[in-house]
């Protein structure tokens, strides 16, 4: 495996909470889904569900993250 870096991410508590949950039940970590997920989403070339409409209008819903804020910042 390459040369590692840190993500970092702000997400609401309870989802996060809830997230945990899921992963739980599939014998999964928080770390382990969310590298699953960028594997996968590189495997297919394009997300692994489909964005239907209610997940668009969630998107479009949800605050801009200034450039400059540290939410989903990558560290090499």
């Amino acid at each position: 495996m390459g040369q590692m870096v840190e993500v970092a991410l702000e997400i609401d508590v309870a989802l996060k909470e809830q997230a945990e949950k899921v992963f739980a039940e599939n014998g999964l970590t928080l770390e382990q889904a969310t590298i699953l997920f960028f594997e996968e989403t590189v495997r297919l070339g394009k997300l692994p569900f489909e964005l239907d409409e209610d997940l668009k209008q969630y998107i479009a819903e949800q605050p801009d993250t200034p450039a400059s804020d540290s939410a989903g910042s990558v560290r090499a």
